[in-house]
């Protein structure tokens, strides 16, 4: 049994994966209260724990006093050169995110086709991962990504950097009950502030996703998969899905867009299972 742990930037995820690589208990808390969060229930129990932390030193002390109680090996994922087949192609290999190595991984191991990666959280990363042979296997390799704020972080500094202009209420913006209503929609037209301000984070995001992709098709003549997650997956999926549908008329083939749940815990379960086979 392996218990994984994302620590992000607002929120803390973890999981609990079965040999069979099955989630059998999982949870969440914002990182403000980490300190009182219980990570398993008595009645279960890990042989080991691996953490992706990108949430500070301060952070990585309290997630070491949680995981204290379990008395097993305990890895920090740490982006590396390699992992299997796939390759990382950062300039500082270890210097790429935990989480954004953890997802990749995760990406490549459920596609094993040329994708576009994005986690839509408190920041927006875009990777692409370009699947490419070498001495006749197939490898994927991240060739390099973007990272922008997040949809609310980019109301929020709207909010924080002008006098008039309104931030909208974060269980707005990441409600997708209310996103997807008529009275909170995503327009290039929007005919008030509120609306105009979302409309921009959304498109935003939306235009990086569609730079990165275009660039991956012109570039490398592979038109990538879209693999999403996050807390505003499913806005931004949904807008994408939308787009997708109406490039049929100029007779373009686009690749489906998917929602991953958990990309990052998925990465790090993985992580387990083929480092013991890189060092084997």
């Amino acid at each position: 049994m392996v218990l994984t742990i994302d620590a992000g930037n607002t929120k803390t995820k973890w999981a609990l994966f079965d040999d069979d690589g099955e989630i059998s208990h999982q949870g969440a808390c914002l990182n403000a209260h980490l300190s009182t969060a219980n990570l398993l229930p008595d009645s279960l129990t890990c042989d080991q724990i691996v953490i992706s932390n990108v949430a500070g030193e301060a952070h990585a002390k309290q997630l070491q006093q949680l995981t204290s109680i379990y008395e097993v090996t305990t890895h920090w994922l740490t982006a590396s050169k390699q992992l299997g087949y796939v390759i990382n192609n950062y300039t500082t290999p270890k210097s790429l995110g935990s989480d954004r190595w953890a997802a990749l991984i995760a990406a490549w191991h459920m596609q094993h086709t040329t994708c576009v990666v994005v986690n839509v959280g408190t920041a927006t990363t875009i990777d692409a991962i370009l699947s490419t042979q070498i001495d006749g296997k197939t490898f994927g390799v991240f060739i390099g990504g973007m990272i922008l704020p997040g949809i609310d972080l980019m109301q929020q500094s709207l909010g924080v950097a002008t006098a008039q202009l309104p931030k909208i209420p974060t269980e707005i913006s990441t409600n997708p009950k209310t996103t997807d209503s008529p009275q909170f929609t995503v327009n290039p037209f929007a005919t008030n502030t509120t609306h105009a301000i979302y409309s921009g984070a959304v498109n935003a995001t939306l235009g990086a996703i569609q730079q990165m992709s275009q660039a991956v098709e012109q570039q490398y003549r592979q038109t990538p998969e879209l693999i999403i997650s996050g807390g505003n997956a499913r806005v931004i999926a949904q807008h994408l899905t939308n787009e997708n549908s109406s490039d049929i008329t100029t007779h373009q083939t686009k690749k489906p867009v998917t929602i991953t749940e958990n990309l990052v815990l998925q990465g790090l379960y993985l992580f387990t299972k083929l480092a013991v086979k890189q060092t084997s």
